[in-house]
């Protein structure tokens, strides 16, 4: 609100709920910014925020949030809803009132002279009949849409670069919310090392990831799991996960635990059989030695891009010593086989809303290089389908890089020996 001013007004819808098929909705899941402001995960809420103050009731308040009235037969079926009184006593919020009341209040506040309004793009695909359809037309028939187009806010900002700016920098229950589930995450990875092996189908290593997720209390995968193993590997986001492992097969698990919004990223590559082969080894350990150099590169004031350009050259470097590339400065051939960024923002969005311009203390980000050697003619079959990615969850703090994810080994030494059943693979965190 200090960065809207007085004269402003910012509007907040909810996300819509989303068909599945028939009369089945997917479970719901809130606006990340929405959920990110009022804690509310109700379908159906609108928050307004007039840092000048609006009349409602009889008082003027700053903050008002429309929830969905309570209603005892419906909450039969579907469970108890906030309603205004819990809203305002668990949320926090300075009012809350029946949704049902949005047009009778929005509008005189709308057609308010000197009202300059504030909105982030208005969701789509949402569902006829619905409370969101309703809100959204009476918004929109009654907003200036040269207010709206106008869009600047104090010095320059939008309504969206502020909250990049304020997302990307974590509170300290923010941060608490995710090293849970982070830890979560590790743990998932560290009960597929220690059972997995060879014949066992990637749907059956995705179910024993998202048991873990759900026995420690995370209520959702953060994303689908991907669980790609073989010829899969090499494909950067496969979902699929029905193929049948094979003994020398490696298989990338890129797996996020959610834990109230927040959810974690942390990838790891390993051997179905429980020991890599010296080629699966090689890749490994080069691509090991960039995330190293990726992580120690998250320094606060580096550019955002400064992990992903100190993983690229160790890259290059390790592939012109192989002689897979024509030398460190073939871009060409590094991004044939590096072909994605290194780093982003983890937080309520597994990429989450940020500026994306400097490291900022209280960051906290992936650093995620790899590398994927598809068949093909020219590229020594020996290579071929050995795919590899290892990502971790770092905070940026004033004194450098911290390792969040370490739980789940990363060291091939560590791998092969939680896989044998010794020890626990875990490293200390920096």
């Amino acid at each position: 609100m200090q960065a809207l001013g007085d004269s402003a007004l910012a509007v907040f819808f909810s996300a819509p709920e989303r068909p599945r098929n028939g009369d089945q909705n997917y479970e719901y899941r809130q606006d990340s910014d929405l959920l990110y402001l009022t804690g509310m995960p109700e379908p159906g809420a609108v928050l307004l925020l007039a840092p000048g103050g609006v009349e409602v009731d009889g008082r003027t308040v700053r903050e008002l949030l429309f929830v969905p009235p309570r209603d005892p037969a419906q909450e039969v079926w579907t469970g108890r809803r906030f309603g205004p009184e819990r809203a305002m006593r668990e949320l926090g919020v300075e009012l809350a009132v029946d949704n049902t009341r949005f047009a009778d209040i929005v509008v005189p506040i709308l057609n308010a002279r000197d009202r300059v309004v504030h909105h982030l793009p208005l969701p789509d695909g949402v569902l006829q009949d619905s409370e969101l359809l309703e809100q959204l037309q009476t918004f929109v028939q009654n907003v200036d849409p040269a207010d709206v187009e106008r869009g600047g806010l104090r010095d320059g900002q939008t309504l969206r670069g502020v909250l990049d700016s304020l997302r990307s920098v974590k509170t300290p229950e923010e941060e608490r919310l995710l090293r849970r589930a982070i830890d979560i995450t590790a743990q998932a990875h560290r009960e597929v090392m220690a059972a997995v092996e060879a014949g066992w189908a990637e749907y059956e290593i995705e179910a024993l990831l998202e048991y873990v997720f759900k026995k420690e209390g995370a209520e959702h995968p953060g994303f689908p799991s991907i669980v790609g193993s073989g010829e899969n590997s090499v494909i950067l986001h496969y979902l699929t996960n029905r193929r049948r492992t094979r003994s020398g097969d490696v298989v990338v698990i890129d797996i996020g635990a959610e834990l109230h919004g927040y959810s974690a990223d942390v990838t790891r590559t390993i051997p179905v059989n429980g020991t890599f082969s010296p080629e699966q080894r090689t890749v490994y350990e080069l691509v090991l030695r960039a995330q190293e150099a990726g992580i120690q590169a998250a320094q606060p004031g580096a550019e955002f891009s400064a992990p992903g350009r100190a993983a690229a050259r160790v890259l290059a470097e390790g592939l012109a010593e192989l002689g897979l590339i024509d030398g460190p400065e073939d871009q060409r051939g590094l991004r044939r086989y590096f072909m994605h960024g290194t780093s982003h923002y983890i937080g309520l969005d597994v990429h989450d809303a940020g500026p994306y311009d400097v490291l900022r203390p209280g960051n906290m980000i992936t650093v995620e290089p790899g590398l994927y050697f598809a068949p093909a003619e020219d590229l020594d079959s020996k290579w071929w389908n050995i795919g590899v990615r290892i990502e971790d969850d770092i905070l940026v703090t004033e004194d450098g890089p911290v390792l969040l994810s370490g739980d789940a080994p990363r060291e091939p030494d560590a791998i092969e020996a939680l896989m044998r059943g010794e020890g626990s693979g875990q490293a200390p965190r920096r």
